[in-house]
Parts: structure tokens; sequence; C-alpha cells
């Protein structure tokens, strides 16, 4: 194993001219996206020029762009460590990314390049009620591989580069891995991957790609390569041969963290007005600040349009959490989700008893009545609230009792299918 570098001169951190207060440290980018993404390449000649937005430049599907590569840098360093990014905007998004880079992207091409990535199946959105979330998709695979680049990837002297150098040497520092002064070597010819990367067909680009990298020098007297040539062996084999700099290498260390994620901004609405207000009463309004604001996110997600019964006993709840200190030593939301639809449970069910529609959910057959009003509740839940459910019920009572001749044909009945169908 290759000892690591303890040189004089090391620059895993950097101090740039960015938005950031402080240095600028590394970003580790999941191996399984970084090939994702290159690999689009592969289809670049079948595919065809598109407009993703209405004002932004015409542009390829399966084409890596430097604006590729900044959202690809601003995923890594944004999503969490699950592959996902919840209460963030798309202009957010933005905005994030101009702090980590020396000079700002435009933001239409931006805005083109969420639509691309959407598109081509990296990355995908949801939206439930108030909240939404971002998911990068190669996170399903789960390999545990990354890449850590330098932050130099964020300076200006190498957004300026030609895009085929910047893929050139993501490409270069993701297969050299932790070897440290090993000479990095790969042979191409017509069907070179590399070729077909940085969209180059001779030695000679390759070179200049090359060479425009190792006369890049971040920190005076460092250049990004200390040894970088393209050249052709004794059998006419043409070659790209590398040494990155130990100084720009980035040695994972435990506890490091190389994330930043930014802190949920709650929609505001009248569950959440409500909610803020129940805490402060309760006294745990420290709450919304917990976890960056996701649990307070998550909590409005599954509150919204409750009543202010519900949401009074949330807050009760919670604060009981609090005291007991099962707050910090469980998940909160999965708690109060168990417990909310056990109560709703018991309240759809006493509603269909209070209405005289029960008798209809459990039939004649006795065997099955302890599953059935379980299996009713999970198949109505998702279409009424409760105030819904129980006029539904009374409505139905009424039509029911009346021994409509209609009701029953089709063969059997179930009252979840005519609730559904009449009255959702």
């Amino acid at each position: 194993m290759p000892k690591p570098y303890k040189g004089p001169t090391s620059f895993p951190y950097m101090k740039l001219n960015n938005r950031n207060f402080d240095v600028t440290y590394p970003v580790s980018v999941d191996y399984s996206f970084l090939q994702d993404l290159f690999h689009i390449e592969h289809a670049y000649d079948q595919d065809d020029v598109m407009l993703f937005r209405r004002n932004s430049h015409p542009m390829r599907k399966c084409h890596v762009t430097e604006m590729s590569i900044r959202l690809m840098m601003t995923i890594s360093r944004r999503f969490n460590t699950e592959g996902t990014l919840t209460g963030v905007s798309t202009h957010q998004l933005y905005q994030l990314m101009n702090e980590e880079y020396e000079d700002a992207g435009s933001k239409e091409q931006f805005y083109a390049e969420i639509r691309k990535f959407i598109d081509l199946g990296l990355i995908s959105t949801t939206s439930k009620g108030i909240i939404s979330e971002w998911r990068l998709e190669s996170y399903k695979r789960r390999t545990g591989r990354f890449v850590l680049f330098n932050p130099v990837v964020f300076t200006k002297a190498f957004t300026d580069l030609p895009v085929s150098a910047q893929k050139l040497y993501l490409y270069i520092i993701s297969r050299n891995g932790d070897k440290v002064n090993a000479e990095f070597k790969e042979f191409f010819g017509d069907a070179s991957w590399i070729y077909t990367l940085t969209h180059k067909s001779r030695p000679a680009q390759i070179r200049k790609s090359l060479q425009l990298l190792a006369a890049l020098e971040p920190q005076p007297g460092n250049p990004l390569f200390t040894k970088a040539t393209v050249s052709k062996d004794a059998l006419g084999r043409w070659s790209l041969c590398c040494v990155p700099n130990p100084a720009y290498q980035v040695r994972h260390e435990a506890n490091r963290h190389y994330r930043a994620i930014p802190k949920a901004k709650v929609p505001y609405s009248k569950t959440v007005g409500r909610l803020r207000m129940l805490l402060n009463y309760f006294r745990i309004g420290e709450l919304e600040q917990l976890d960056n604001g996701q649990t307070f996110l998550r909590l409005a997600q599954l509150l919204h349009n409750r009543g202010l019964k519900v949401l009074r006993f949330a807050a009760k709840r919670l604060r009981e959490m609090f005291d007991s200190r099962e707050l910090f030593s469980a998940d909160p939301v999965l708690v109060l989700e168990k417990e909310l639809e056990d109560r709703t449970y018991q309240r759809f069910i006493e509603i269909t008893q209070n209405t005289g529609v029960y008798a209809f959910i459990v039939g004649e057959e006795t065997d099955y009545a302890l599953a059935r009003p379980y299996q009713f509740y999970r198949a109505v839940k998702g279409f009424f609230s409760t105030r819904q459910f129980k006029t539904a019920c009374q409505r139905a009572a009424r039509l029911l009792k009346a021994g409509n001749a209609d009701l029953r044909t089709g063969g059997e009945f179930y009252l979840e299918e005519f609730l559904i169908s009449r009255f959702a």
C-alpha cells in the first residue's frame, strides 16, 4: 500500500476567491455517479441537438458539458450521504453552486442541465404536499465507492480550461485512485475511451489537453502534474503518461466531512404556522433547527392539512419524547407517523360503527372478520380526510339501508370500492 504524502506542500484545503467564508475543502463524488455521467458520451454521435429550456442554448442530451461537471460537483457537495436533498428549490441549488465556484455559471444553462439530468435518469424529483425532494439515482446501487477531488476543480483557472481538459483531469484522478507519486499510463487507439470522452481523435489533441493541465499551478510553483507526456513506444502504440502532483491529491480520513448540506427551507402554510406556534407553546421551538431543519420539514409533510386537534396531539407527544430523551434516540417523525396512523384507524372504524356501515365491511365471513377492518382502512385512508370519510359513510348508509338493487351488481360487494367510486 502506498504511503501517504507528507511533503511540505500539501493543499487538500484551499482559500479560493468564492463565497465561502473559510477555506474550500475537497469534494467527494460517488464513483457510480461519475461513471453514469461520463458514459452518456457513448451515445454522442447518435444524439440530436435539442432545447431543454426556452431561453437556454441548444445542446446535446448525451454530452458532458462544463455545466454538467459543475452540477455534478454541486450535487456531490450538497446532497446527503443517502443521495437525497429535501426542501431545496432549483434556484437555491443554483445559488449554492455559485457559492463554491470562483466565477458564476449561467442560470439558464444550469436550469437546462437540471432538466437534462432528469431526462437522462441521473437525478429525480418528487413532491409530497408542500415538500419536494431531489434524489441521485446512482446511489440506489450503493457501491460505497467514491472519488475525492481537490478544491482546484472550483477555481476559475480550472473552469476556464476547455471542457475536454476538465474531463481528462477528472478521468485521470478517478482512475489513479490512492496511488501517490506513481505513473498513470493508458494506451489509446482508434476506439479509445479517452477519445470518446474528450471528443478528440488524434494523440496531438490529447497532448495539448494534458499540457494545459500540466501548466496549471493553483499554488505557485506547484503544477497539477509533475510529469505529463503523450508519446509512441517502440511498437507504435500511443499512450498517455502522467504523475498527478501529490500536493493536490486528497487522502480519505475517517470522520472528515466533504459535504455541506443546506438547511431545509420550509414553505409557509397554515400547518407550518400552527405547528410553530404549538412547538413554542410546549417550549420545544428549537426542534425546528434539529437535523438542519430536516425533522421540522418532515413534520410539516406528515401533518399537512391535519386539524388543530391532531397538531396539538403531535406537539404534546413531541414534548413527552423530549422529556424522556426519545427525541434524540429515535426518529420522532416515524414514531408520530405510526401513532397518528393508529389514531386515525381507530377514528375511521368508530365512524363506520356510528354510521352503521361497519356491518358491510365484515359481512358474514367471521373467519375473515379480524383482517377485514384494517384492509378496509388501508384502502380508503388515502382518499378521505376524517371529516370527508364521515360524510361519505353517512351518505352510503342511507343508500345501503334503502337496499338499492344496483349496489351489489357485478360480483362481491366491497364497501371501500363503493365509497371511493361514489364519494372520493
